[in-house]
């Protein structure tokens, strides 16, 4: 069966001609004159590729894709931008934004059907291995994270792709920007890896005492900690002025990576979950020879519901940008009790929300 090909072009020119290119190959195509046109027959149809222009009116090509890739119907839908090479620079919007391909305006019949076939080719491949891995996956991985996954992979695999076929017609201010897009889709891998490893480090540790007995001898210097965590976390958001921090002197009755993971993953929270220009508090102080250790935050908050089902791969949100598998509450809660600490939070909706921890100090 032929496949199924959607076209939305506000050209008409362009549109039809296009169309008849494309059927002359043997491809279904349905085709939209307008975003918001395009994405009802997304919803309808179901095509297996949308070729899309950028600059339309009602609804842009970003528009068409954000509201794809927002819907979980559709949301693996191959998407290949259309574009004059005058907007290249708006190129990597789209690819962070999750298009897997572009095709610069004027381009070939020979180079538009490559492109489509190409991504059609690596669509079965895909969906291949996902039934291969669903017939043979255990009960368990209905997780989310494979869903969070998908994202910075397919960043991180699409523009290294572009850059391996068009690098010879990019300039080097180009290519610096596609590669900080891999960098930053590197980074939220790191993320979502790095906390799934550590949620199964901790449940391993709460069966392992002797190993637990061991790791309660260590010390770690909070205040130099903090301070470390502040400064880079802050710096990564772009929210140095927004940080309030005060620390005082203190080793706390853990190791220096745990409390680091600890008051990274919190501070990390209070960054996404709160505006710009907001204030955010990290302050530290000693209570009856405990470390306590506060964060704040001016964001969104939570409901008292929302906080009592708080659990692993939870996630409340009111921004639909914000990634994650919602496991950094999570350990850090685990960890400071694995540690005979105390953790509480309180969190009002609209207002934002208050995480006070406290850590025994090293005898």
């Amino acid at each position: 069966m032929s496949e199924k090909l959607l076209l939305i072009e506000d050209n008409t020119d362009v549109r039809e001609n296009l169309k008849e290119i494309l059927e002359s190959a043997d491809f279904m195509v349905e085709t939209a004159q307008n975003g918001q046109e395009g994405f009802d027959l997304i919803k309808r149809v179901k095509p297996d590729l949308i070729l899309c222009d950028i600059m339309m009116p009602v609804l842009d090509g970003y528009g068409v894709l954000k509201k794809l890739r927002a819907d979980k119907e559709i949301a693996d839908t191959p998407f290949v931008f259309l574009t004059a090479k005058t907007s290249k620079g708006d190129l990597s919007r789209g690819m962070e934004m999750g298009a897997d391909d572009y095709i610069m305006k004027p381009f070939t019949i020979a180079e538009l059907l490559k492109r489509v076939k190409m991504r059609l080719e690596k669509r079965s491949e895909v969906l291949e291995r996902t039934k291969s891995i669903l017939q043979s996956a255990p009960a368990v991985s209905g997780t989310p994270i494979g869903e969070e996954l998908r994202e910075p992979l397919k960043t991180v695999t699409g523009i290294g792709e572009l850059i391996m076929t068009e690098h010879y017609s990019m300039e080097k201010g180009e290519v610096v920007e596609f590669v900080s897009l891999i960098h930053k889709a590197g980074l939220e891998l790191q993320d979502l890896i790095g906390e799934s490893l550590k949620f199964y480090e901790v449940e391993e540790l709460r069966n392992n005492a002797p190993k637990l007995k061991q790791l309660k001898a260590e010390k770690s210097n909070s205040k130099q900690i903090l301070e470390k965590v502040a400064e880079e976390e802050s710096s990564r958001f772009g929210r140095g002025k927004d940080l309030v921090t005060s620390f005082v002197e203190g080793e706390a009755a853990i190791p220096s990576e745990y409390l680091d993971n600890v008051v990274r993953n919190l501070l990390n929270n209070a960054f996404k979950f709160s505006m710009h220009g907001s204030m955010v508090r990290l302050i530290s102080g000693v209570d009856q020879g405990k470390l306590v250790v506060t964060v704040s935050d001016e964001g969104i908050g939570m409901t008292e519901n929302e906080v009592q089902k708080i659990g692993p791969y939870c996630k409340f949100s009111d921004n639909e940008n914000v990634k994650g598998l919602g496991l950094g509450l999570v350990n850090s809660r685990r960890t400071v009790q694995l540690f005979d600490g105390n953790f509480s939070l309180k969190s009002t909706k609209g207002v934002g929300t208050l995480i006070r921890m406290h850590i025994p100090l090293a005898s």
